[in-house]
């Protein structure tokens, strides 16, 4: 089970992956990887579990590449 993650630390890792950000609508951002896969997160304090899995999936997509 994935847990709830702090906004900042799943910046990071998506940084450190290799995403960039791009404004999105009201308070979400899209994260577009260097090889095309992106994910939408909401810029909020605390991330859901279902998003930190969103997040977790995407960044696995991309190092698998």
């Amino acid at each position: 089970m994935v847990k709830p993650m702090k906004y900042r630390d799943a910046a990071r890792q998506l940084r450190a992956a290799g995403f960039k950000p791009h404004p999105g609508k009201g308070d979400h951002e899209k994260w577009v990887g260097p090889g095309g896969h992106h994910v939408t997160i909401p810029h909020k304090t605390e991330l859901s579990p279902g998003v930190v899995k969103q997040v977790l999936s995407a960044i696995a997509k991309e190092s698998a590449r």
